[in-house]
């Protein structure tokens, strides 16, 4: 019975309470929906820049990581890839030779990474070929062909069949100048990686570098991402000559991302739930003291004040949980929507998202575990915004309660 009073009494007042219901999930909308693209721009960033670029974990010669020389390079790469061949964890993984050198056209000359590549396991292992957006993937070409990212080529005015010279040191520090044709063209979200990095077929490179089946970095993807420290533990005591590091130790800004995405994520529940509790605690406040009368005479006719402050409180979680789910299911109908779509902010910003490594057309994604903990905690402010108001009831004293106008 208390409980369809307290629901009816909401609706007393429907101005009111449709105000503070539609204001609550208005809020709720808008802060699940802003926290749905945040989550959506680190997953991708983080996408881009682990699974695409750096991998779950990376070995090197520790030489390699002090001095980007060609001597620096894995031993017993043939035992290391017979190991990870038969290691359940690992979901691919490939072997690079890595120079820096210099790419050359008629129009412009800068410093590059030239990576040295097996076509099959890097596209497995970063899906390569899947970001290829002209061209070929290294299939039926020229001698020497090379792909390079979109920024560059933009930069360097070269198209598919453009010619180019490379040059860099071989294994005896000897100048090694080559030339090459322009297979492909690849993007990815990060337009300073795709500026810095070119790839050609890894038997190429070495033949000209005067030694065959050097390797230089060893990047894998495991099925699982947090096995990566163990992982990387294991096989570091496994080859103590090598290197072994996982993602978030080869980049901490991108960890650093990633715990970043749960602490954005309490700021605006934070907010929404500072407004919501402000919100709440003026509506039932005006709506106390515009029922003094009544509340005096429901004391007189034997309501004992334990009622009398649930009611209350009823009164606040009934309000709260209608705008709560509105907005809600508001949050979730958009979230779904623009996943499939995205949003475009390349009119507003895309080249500086891609700047740093961000993909100008956002895809919100929100987790399940997100809406429990916004449930609990819109809940509890409800009841902590009620209790005030529920007090201040209680203080009324039945006879001067009744003789108000």
């Amino acid at each position: 019975m208390l409980l369809k009073i307290s629901w009816r009494n909401i609706w007393r007042n429907p101005k009111r309470s449709i105000t503070m219901v539609l204001s609550i999930a208005a809020g709720l909308w808008g802060g699940v929906f802003a926290a749905s693209i945040a989550m959506g721009l680190l997953n991708q960033r983080f996408q881009t820049g682990v699974e695409q670029e750096l991998s779950h974990v990376q070995m090197h010669n520790p030489q390699f990581l002090i001095e980007t020389n060609i001597n620096h390079h894995v031993e017993d790469w043939l035992q290391i890839k017979e190991q990870l061949n038969h290691d359940q964890r690992v979901k691919a993984f490939t072997g690079r030779t890595i120079v820096n050198g210099m790419i050359a056209t008629a129009n412009l000359t800068r410093g590059v990474n030239i990576l040295g590549i097996d076509p099959a396991t890097e596209a497995s292992t970063t899906g390569l070929d899947q970001n290829t957006i002209d061209g070929e993937f290294f299939g039926e070409s020229t001698q020497n062909p090379i792909l390079i990212g979109n920024s560059l080529a933009e930069k360097m005015k070269a198209r598919l069949g453009t010619r180019v010279v490379l040059t860099f040191q071989d294994t005896n520090n000897e100048l090694v100048s080559i030339s090459c044709r322009v297979s492909g063209i690849f993007q990815t979200a990060n337009s300073m990686y795709d500026e810095m990095n070119i790839y050609m077929l890894q038997h190429d490179l070495t033949e000209h570098l005067g030694v065959e089946g050097i390797v230089n970095q060893v990047a894998l993807v495991l099925h699982e991402l947090d096995q990566a420290g163990d992982f990387a533990a294991e096989y570091g005591d496994m080859f103590p000559e090598l290197t072994v590091r996982t993602w978030a130790e080869i980049s901490p800004q991108m960890a650093f991302y990633n715990q970043m995405g749960m602490t954005m994520f309490m700021i605006i529940l934070a907010i929404i739930l500072m407004a919501l509790a402000f919100g709440l605690l003026n509506t039932m406040l005006m709506a106390v003291f515009e029922r003094t009368r009544e509340l005096g005479m429901l004391m007189c006719i034997g309501m004992n004040k334990k009622r009398i402050f649930l009611m209350i409180m009823f009164e606040t979680i009934f309000l709260t949980v209608t705008g709560s789910l509105a907005g809600t299911a508001l949050a979730v109908v958009s979230v779904n929507l623009f996943t499939e779509r995205g949003i475009n902010m390349a009119p507003v910003g895309g080249d500086s998202l891609q700047n740093f490594g961000f993909d100008p057309v956002i895809y919100p994604v929100i987790d399940n575990s997100f809406f429990a903990m916004l449930a609990i905690l819109v809940i509890l402010t409800a009841v902590l915004t009620a209790i005030y108001p529920a007090l201040k009831a209680l203080r009324l004293r039945p006879a001067e309660a009744v003789r108000t106008q």
